[in-house]
């Protein structure tokens, strides 16, 4: 007999289908608390009966239940509060919102695979960027099977000169390409799934940008097949430039503000190249007249033959790149040429490219400043509408109006984890809600919940302090002893590790170690720089340096549980630096099988622990703290400048890889600098070499050397030379003038601002806020019980935290 159609509709069927497994807890509460308010009301007619058949009906017959009571899928089928404030605080915390919360159910799941997917996009993104500089070349013409680290156009003759990094196969190369592209567009899917879940909810998501996504993704494949077609061009390095910026949101902004920025400065930029190209045409009227020579025998009209001549010879020198080069022949004929050199100098390569430069910096410090006011309204907007739809009546003695209980904010924490990477247990979520609760009512009210965000973003890791050997023999005086050895005469709660070794005899002692480690490397150092005969107490001496740290690393495990000692990340590199020492010295000493020279060189690791060492002297300490800050929040900028290279370099592979040689009958017998100054180390050849060309030139501003031995492999007015003058124009206004300029900048009022705030924090001390207070107290509760809590925020609170100071 056939199944009887039900009436619900096919959209509301494949809906309840596929949502039951996994919305099958909320689903009974639902129907619990519809019940519960029927008993209430005394109404036990036949849809409370339908409930119950539904509750209990087997799954074949739930369509036909719910068809006779339409109206029991309503508070199913909207998505429920603790989803809706998880999806808010998400977004809050990476500085976005939504106008109004989705209701759909389909949002949630959207939302949450969206945002496991993307934890894995960005490092996929980053892989498929940085395969650029593993990648055999195109012009090595190799085949796709042959092995790692051929280049067979290379390999013909000696005079290429290569980077030595393992090139990959093609057929691996393509392969690994091609996974990540697959994985790309599974996480293309989702996110088109999350636009049409949340649209009109005002997220961040537009139909721009997933277009964008989709045709950067469809032309990488089409890019890949012509590749492997036998192509002798690829635009893959610009196609995943393009994928990571649409990937990775921060770096997404980044890249908007640098446009906007290049627009900004577009006026100055003009009138910059508006007095390089009169002062060429001046110039070029001038000297072209002057057939006479220096008293050096150099042309006086040298560089400027011709209008194209005397423009590069210009612009060079305001880039001073050829600078004095270029005003020598004219200067040395006649002082009075200075009268034309100097106003140009001066107006060009001392003011107007400060004017850029401060150009650059402010669109760029305003750019940001608009982000962060704008990212930190979406903050509060999205923590106070999770709070709207989390918060109740406060309990009876508490006059704070609406609050947040903990059951509610324990359901709000298990909706989150999978957004987040969280390190907060079933066990640590009460000590949380206790750090949040400033007046310890059991409750939080909108205040506290405010600096749930900051909670959220901290890492907390609880280990245990004292290690096995310590607790077996508590109480003895070997017990005693050690801890009169292992630690410091600091008072207060046992913190661990940090709290109690720095100071300690032990850490004296293996400073003192450390001091005669240095002093002993640099006798050995005079001793084999003069040829000196070496005793045999050398060897002793070294044996002794390499079996003591692990010594050392021992001591260390008697006293403080492996959690606590692993958790530093000092005490790793000194185990994995004194375990590799030991190893050594134990070959050495029992096989033979080491030289006493490579002895020499292990040894030679233990110097870092100096640098280690000079944490105790307060100047180097405050020095550390500042450049560890700076490094954090200059990350995105940073990272922005490495692309930049990384794809320039890529570029000039394609352009210039294998050419500038010697041996190119293009540059073949031509007086170029280039080889005369031995520069063919600074190639295109492969990605690595190129990129430190191009570091090398960012540093310099222009290279006059390398361009024109680059401009020098086409002929004029050809599309050749047009690529070649692009690449070489392009990179100094993206690298040199716009990201390199930034950094500076940047970096200077960074370094200002936190240098202020750690000065202030020595003279009047790190100023806590209740939340920090109240896990203070809690981390000292834990310590009398043996356990260590450690507490560090996120580098992207850090970062936030500085940038609000700085831009506020």
């Amino acid at each position: 007999m056939p199944t009887p159609v039900s009436p619900i509709s096919p959209v509301s069927r494949s809906s309840w289908t596929k949502q039951t497994t996994r919305y099958a807890v909320f689903f009974k509460e639902e129907v619990c608390k519809v019940m519960h308010s029927m008993q209430n009301k005394h109404a036990e007619g036949s849809e409370s009966r339908n409930m119950m058949d539904l509750f209990r009906a087997p799954r074949s017959n739930v369509d036909e239940i719910y068809a006779s009571s339409p109206n029991l899928t309503q508070p199913l089928m909207e998505l429920d509060c603790y989803r809706k404030a998880a999806m808010g605080l998400h977004e809050a915390l990476r500085l976005r919102g939504f106008h109004k919360p989705p209701n759909d159910p389909a949002a949630w799941y959207a939302y949450k695979t969206k945002t496991r997917i993307e934890k894995w996009a960005a490092p996929a993104v980053w892989t498929l960027l940085f395969l650029s500089v593993f990648e055999t070349p195109v012009w090595c013409k190799s085949r796709p099977f042959e092995d790692v680290g051929v280049c067979r156009a290379a390999d013909d003759d000696n005079r290429y000169i290569m980077s030595g990094v393992p090139l990959l196969p093609i057929s691996l190369a393509v392969s690994l390409e091609s996974c990540i592209l697959l994985f790309l567009f599974i996480h293309f899917a989702s996110h088109v799934r999350l636009y049409a879940a949340v649209r009109g909810s005002g997220h961040a998501t537009t139909a721009g940008h997933l277009c964008l996504e989709g045709s950067l993704l469809v032309l990488s494949v089409l890019d890949l097949v012509q590749s492997l077609a036998g192509s002798s061009a690829r635009f893959a390095p610009l196609l995943r430039f393009g994928l990571a910026a649409c990937s990775v949101p921060r770096l997404q902004e980044l890249v908007f503000s640098f446009f906007r920025t290049t627009l900004a400065v577009s006026k100055v930029g003009m009138f910059f190249l508006y007095t390089v190209v009169l002062f060429a045409w001046v110039a070029a009227t001038i000297f072209d007249d002057e057939e006479g020579k220096d008293q050096f025998g150099e042309p006086i009209g040298q560089g400027f033959e011709s209008f194209s001549a005397s423009l590069y010879t210009c612009f060079t020198t305001l880039n001073t790149a050829t600078l004095p080069d270029s005003m020598v022949p004219s200067y040395d004929s006649s002082r009075s040429y200075l009268l034309l050199w100097m106003p140009f100098i001066f107006v060009g390569a001392v003011l107007l490219k400060q004017v850029i430069l401060a150009g650059v910096y402010n669109d760029y410090s305003k750019h940001t400043k608009n982000f962060l006011v704008e990212g930190r309204r979406l903050r509060k907007s999205g923590v106070d509408g999770a709070f709207a739809l989390l918060k109740s009546p406060a309990p009876p003695g508490c006059n704070k109006g609406d609050v947040v209980r903990y059951q509610d904010f324990e359901r709000l924490v298990d909706v989150l984890t999978p957004l987040l990477e969280m390190t907060v247990t079933k066990a640590f979520l009460r000590v949380l809600f206790q750090a949040l609760d400033d007046d310890a009512n059991g409750v939080l009210d909108h205040g506290e919940f405010q600096d749930m965000c900051d909670v959220l973003q901290f890492e907390f890791h609880i280990t245990e302090r004292d290690a096995c050997l310590k607790q077996c023999m508590e109480g003895t005086c070997v017990e005693r002893t050690m801890t009169a050895f292992m630690e410091n005469d600091s008072t207060g709660p046992n913190l661990g590790y940090t709290c109690r070794y720095p100071g300690c005899v032990m850490d004296k002692i293996m400073n003192a170690v450390i001091g005669l480690n240095v002093v002993w490397v640099f006798t050995e150092s005079v001793v084999d720089l003069n040829d000196w005969e070496e005793g045999p107490c050398f060897q002793y001496a070294d044996l002794f340096f390499s079996f003591v740290y692990v010594l050392e690393a021992v001591l260390k495990l008697c006293h403080w549980s492996w959690a606590e000692y692993w958790y530093h990340g000092d005490n790793r590199f000194d185990f994995v630096a004194s375990m590799l020492l030991g190893f050594v010295g134990l070959l050495f000493f029992l096989l033979q099988q080491v030289s006493v020279s490579m002895l020499r060189r292990a040894n030679l690791l233990r110097l870092l622990r100096v640098l280690k060492a000079m944490q105790h002297m307060k100047f180097y300490q405050r020095t550390c703290i500042i450049v560890k800050k700076l490094l954090t929040t200059c990350r995105e900028v940073l990272l922005l400048n490495l692309l930049v290279v990384l794809l320039w370099a890529s570029g000039g592979v394609q352009l210039f890889g294998g050419q500038l040689v010697e041996s190119n009958p293009r540059l073949e017998g031509k007086d170029l600098g280039y080889f005369s100054s031995h520069y063919q180390v600074f190639n295109f050849n492969d990605v690595l070499m190129g990129m430190v060309t191009l570091f090398v030139w960012t540093l310099g501003d222009w290279n006059d050397d390398i361009a024109l031995a680059c401009l020098e492999l086409a002929d004029p007015w050809t599309t050749y030379k047009a690529l070649i003058w692009t690449f070489l124009l392009s990179y100094y206004i993206a690298s040199p003038l716009l990201a390199y300029n930034v950094l500076s900048a940047f970096a200077i009022d960074v370094y200002q601002k936190i240098d202020e705030e750690v000065q202030n924090q020595e003279e009047k001390g790190y100023e806590l806020c209740e939340v920090e207070r109240n896990l203070l107290l809690i981390q000292a509760e834990m310590a009398a019980n043996g356990l260590v809590l450690h507490m560090k925020e996120s580098a992207d609170l850090a970062k936030l935290r500085i940038h609000t100071a700085l831009f506020s």
